[in-house]
């Protein structure tokens, strides 16, 4: 009795989950659907200022219908007032139930007020808070009062840590107090020793500047010396530049007159060896006549002479021969003979060597 009582719970408990999901569900898709339309009521006014991009994006779509509603919304006469609400109506009730449109023109949504962009972030916040508070059961609070009791007492064991904390902090600032204290000392140690050091070198600074002062005068007295001395130079250079521009002078003078002179013995020297060349060329035109004559000649000798040197080539080729076949019988002969003589010398080296031979023999057997 009792496990059939408990099944009718569970069984129960299950169904009121059911529903209650079922419930929640349809109450959020009604808050968004809500919402989009909307965001799809905020671009409505923005669809007909661009017809030309609104067919580009719609055509070819199942929004297309759009296209003409916005077009009759543009030529509706605002005298028929019951007409126009009823069409209005129309057109709006189309883009309520198609509101995925806004979705195709996200550079309208962009360029909504600033008062439209905070009433559809408003609309997300409810929806977000409806979603929170529509799906919290018991089981999600318990968890977060168990969260929150841990995040309390870590908040307590923070708070403890920063009391502590800030008791070393104190003793830390006393401490750092009384080394600044002592750093201040020692800064005032070191001021005056600085003061003292500037006024040193104040005096130093001064000193070497009087110093310098009496170099500087030292030089300059002698710059102004080295000044008159360089322009007595520059006078001296001045009047041997000018002496030199003079002798220069006569000289270019001289040497114009010499060049004259001398082009006027080149123009007779040019005469002369035009009238030589003359003279020389029609000699050379009277040679060359002569050779040419003294060429035929050449060549009519030449023909008979090319014969007699044939002839002649022939004697000398076969005189060669047989001089060429005497010499080799020579050489052959005097090959043989001295073939000969060197056998015969091996020879009697050989049967002296034997001989020799011999008598060491004989003289070690008669011992």
């Amino acid at each position: 009795m009792q496990n059939a009582t408990a099944n009718e719970d569970a069984r129960y408990a299950e169904d009121f989950a059911r529903i209650r999901d079922t419930q929640i569900e349809n109450v959020l898709r009604i808050i968004s659907t809500a919402i989009e339309r909307i965001k799809m009521s905020l671009i409505l006014p923005k669809l007909g200022d661009d017809m030309d991009h609104l067919r580009d994006i719609l055509e070819g779509t199942s929004y297309e219908p759009a296209i003409g509603l916005i077009e009759k919304l543009h030529t509706l006469d605002t005298v028929k007032v019951q007409i126009l609400n009823h069409d209005v109506l129309k057109i709006i009730d189309y883009f309520h139930r198609n509101y995925q449109i806004y979705t195709l023109f996200p550079r309208l949504v962009n360029l909504l007020s600033n008062e439209d962009k905070k009433l559809i972030v408003a609309c997300d916040t409810i929806l977000k808070v409806a979603t929170r508070h529509l799906w919290r059961t018991a089981k999600s609070e318990i968890s977060m009062e168990r969260q929150l009791h841990v995040m309390y007492h870590e908040r307590e064991e923070l708070r403890s840590r920063t009391a502590y904390y800030h008791k070393k902090l104190k003793s830390r600032y006393a401490v750092l107090r009384w080394k600044q204290a002592v750093k201040f000392l020692i800064l005032e140690k070191l001021e005056t020793d600085l003061a003292n050091r500037k006024w040193k070198n104040s005096v130093r600074i001064q000193n070497e500047i009087e110093k310098r002062g009496r170099i500087l005068r030292d030089v300059h007295k002698n710059t102004i010396q080295k000044q008159k001395d360089l322009e007595e130079e520059l006078e001296k250079a001045r009047f041997e530049y000018d002496h030199l521009i003079q002798s220069i002078t006569v000289n270019e003078k001289e040497a114009r007159a010499e060049k004259n002179k001398l082009l006027i013995q080149l123009e007779n020297i040019l005469q002369k060896f035009d009238t030589n060349i003359g003279e020389k060329i029609r000699e050379n035109l009277e040679l060359e006549d002569q050779y040419k004559a003294a060429k035929k000649e050449l060549d009519i000798f030449m023909v008979s002479y090319r014969k007699e040197e044939a002839i002649y080539n022939k004697i000398v080729v076969k005189y060669e021969q047989e001089e060429q076949r005497k010499q080799q019988q020579r050489i052959l002969l005097f090959m043989m003979n001295r073939a000969a003589r060197q056998i015969q010398k091996y020879w009697l080296k050989w049967r002296r060597d034997q001989r020799l031979k011999a008598r060491r023999l004989n003289k070690k057997k008669r011992k």
